[in-house]
């Protein structure tokens, strides 16, 4: 893009056709105000080198710095403006310090060196506002997004390429200033070619080879910045050309028609006056409209953005879009969306270092309120050339949402100006909030003392585990009990508390079917309540049920087995006493047998499942811990006495009882004759 600003200045720029004698370069002065900056910096560099009067050196060490910024190598453009700094460069050296550490994002010390500015220069409000600046842009640098940037590595170059725009079918126009550029000739800024347009397709998995779009559009002056009509049968586009006298350069949008199977003669449209540079066209869906900035001399600042309307008797005079958008600094590359709402890039309004991405809204009278885009489509450095050419995902499936291309010379790019894709993705961040917490007892050492609800259970390990078990993620909750774990889509977990002097416990989480294209955060959450081990306290956990007689273990009582099991395997340290119990029918001798035979069988199921079988003693209580009044000769209904076929747990180990507790529903078998 800086091929652009070239244009800007309206100063003398040297081609090679010139006749480079009457501008012969020797020193560094004369190559800066031939516009060569690159051949500048290395007449400075030797200049600065062999002066040895501090003085003479400060202003050298300046002239570096801003040649180096003309090539946005903002690294070194800060290196020589400290020097020129160390040199008593006063506080115009320490600014521009400042504004190359923001460009480089290094936005701590460039609010440091701005705040510096702020005291010791007359310029309080500036200092201020740009130290502020870049508190702002080190947070939304640190924000979370869900647009994805993506390098257009297979049509970028090393040199600069920048606006990709739509043209026929799926092929797409872009500017460059790479090796394929038509001429010889080379800009006497940057050293690079004169930039042409190029085309590439858009294919499933990237785009093609670029070529060039070829004459007449192209040619050995600079073109840049084409815009199409909705048929493709329009054509505007930027060309930067010398006058007569090759001594000054001027940029004016021309206008091309598609003739059959080519293109027409580019002529130039007479839209300002011609020592006023016109760039950045962009023509509206409808053709009704032309967008373009200009240097005009009555400008709000550097560069201005305008429309044009047309009418059957051609385009009309240029409106400027107001001060809401425009600003003393430059405003640039306008872009309209479906909405109206306009996209343009300026380094006159709050950003993040150099050109930044606005949008402003559309109103009756003009626009509005223009916003940063913010991270990632703006960073430290110049970011430009916005479009759109996805508004909303394709289906329920798609998980494209929003997508489009910025142009920008940030760090890490391939060029010195690169095109990118930014896709906005479905992305769901799945957030499990939990809490460990635990009963609140009236009288906390008296566990059959009121329960008054419950409290939290702070400093408690909680494990974050696989469907299969498997630990993925481990924490302790904090002082209020809580916790927090990131989850996947479409998955099963389990969360596991685990703490000294409490049984573990674990619940179940899923994030099955919960995936939202609108919502980016779905939260979850659950409590994990853990129980205290008090000594000789019987818990009470579901019974396990036997019919008259027998000591074979009911279905039912199998699956809650199961879930004791479960319960052994989170508790490795407990050593557990299996007490089984009948009613009161049959001998108190034969009952004592059965229900011997009975706990045997519990303790044999849970060997099977894979406790060690030390940690189990079985013990048979027969009849003599009956739980209602159906003793010996008490006549009773066989649900009543069923109640008493049970089976207890007790943790011997801790010198803790877990008794059983009986479900809702009991399953009776028929009434068997009695013994």
């Amino acid at each position: 893009m800086r091929v652009v600003f070239v244009a800007l200045t309206g100063m003398m720029l040297c081609f090679s056709s010139c006749k480079t004698a009457k501008f012969e370069v020797k020193d560094g002065k004369t190559a800066r105000e031939l516009l060569r900056y690159n051949q500048s910096i290395d007449f400075l560099t030797k200049e600065f080198n062999s002066e040895k009067d501090p003085l003479k050196q400060q202003p050298i060490a300046y002239l570096l710095g801003d040649s180096y910024s003309k090539f946005n190598d903002y690294a070194n453009a800060e290196l020589w403006y400290k020097k020129s700094l160390e040199l008593n460069g006063g506080e115009k050296s320490l600014y521009r310090v400042a504004m190359m550490q923001k460009q480089q994002e290094k936005y701590a010390d460039a609010a440091k060196s701005f705040e510096q500015y702020q005291r010791i220069s007359g310029q309080g409000y500036e200092g201020r506002l740009q130290a502020n600046q870049c508190l702002d842009a080190a947070t939304w640098k640190k924000a979370f997004t869900k647009v994805q940037l993506i390098n257009l590595d297979k049509i970028n170059s090393p040199f600069s390429d920048y606006g990709l725009e739509p043209y026929k079918g799926n092929q797409m126009v872009f500017t460059s200033t790479r090796n394929e550029s038509m001429g010889e000739a080379k800009d006497a800024w940057t050293g690079e070619k004169f930039s042409d347009l190029f085309v590439t397709e858009k294919q499933e998995r990237g785009f093609t080879t670029p070529y060039s779009f070829g004459a007449p559009v192209n040619s050995t002056a600079h073109e840049s910045s084409a815009t199409f009509s909705s048929d493709f049968k329009e054509m505007y586009f930027v060309r930067c050309k010398a006058d007569e006298q090759q001594s000054n350069q001027f940029c004016h949008v021309y206008y091309a028609a598609f003739n059959n199977d080519h293109w027409s003669e580019p002529v130039k449209m007479d839209l300002f006056p011609d020592t006023i540079n016109v760039l950045d066209p962009y023509l509206s869906k409808d053709g009704k409209s032309l967008l373009v900035t200009a240097d005009a001399k009555d400008n709000f600042g550097g560069t201005d953005m305008y429309v044009f309307s047309r009418a059957d008797s051609g385009w009309g005079n240029p409106k400027n879009l107001g001060s809401a958008v425009n600003t003393p600094g430059n405003e640039r590359f306008p872009w309209l969306d479906d909405r109206g709402n306009l996209y343009f890039s300026s380094d006159g309004l709050p950003g993040m270092g150099g050109l930044d991405i606005f949008r402003a809204t559309r109103t009756k009278s003009g626009y509005k309120d223009p916003q940063n885009l913010k991270t990632p489509f703006n960073s430290g450095a110049d970011d430009f050339k916005f479009r759109i050419d996805k508004y909303k995902p394709l289906n329920t499936e798609d998980t494209v949402l929003f997508a489009g291309y910025i142009s920008s010379n940030r760090s890490g790019g391939k060029g010195s100006d690169d095109i990118y894709r930014f896709e906005e993705k479905w992305i769901n961040i799945f957030v499990l909030n939990g809490a460990t917490v635990e009963k609140k007892l009236e009288h906390p050492e008296d566990p059959d003392s009121k329960a008054m609800g419950l409290q939290a259970l702070p400093k408690t390990k909680v494990d974050l585990k696989a469907s299969d078990g498997q630990v993925i993620g481990s924490s302790f909750s904090d002082a209020n009990g809580n916790f927090t774990f990131r989850l996947e889509a479409e998955k099963d977990y389990k969360v596991t508390g685990t703490k000294n002097g409490y049984f573990t416990k674990t619940e179940q989480v899923s994030t099955k079917g919960l995936r939202n294209q609108d919502s980016t955060f779905i939260n979850l959450y659950v409590q994990v309540e853990l129980e205290k081990i008090f000594t000789q306290k019987f818990i009470v956990i579901p019974n396990i049920y036997y019919d008259y007689d027998k000591a074979t273990l009911r279905t039912e009582s199998q699956l809650v087995l199961d879930t004791v099991f479960t319960f052994f395997k989170e508790n490795p340290d407990l050593t557990i006493e299996i007490g089984s119990h009948t009613d009161s029918r049959g001998s108190d001798a034969y009952n004592l047998k059965l229900s011997q035979a009975r706990a045997q069988s519990v303790v044999d199921y849970l060997v099977q499942k894979g406790i060690p079988a030390e940690r189990l003693l079985a013990k048979g209580y027969g009849e003599t811990k009956l739980v209602n009044k159906c003793g010996n000769g008490v006549p009773c209904t066989e649900e009543e006495h069923q109640k008493n076929r049970r089976t207890t747990f007790r943790v011997i180990s801790a010198k803790l009882n877990m008794e059983s507790i009986e479900p809702e529903d009991i399953h009776v078998e028929p009434k068997p004759e009695e013994k």
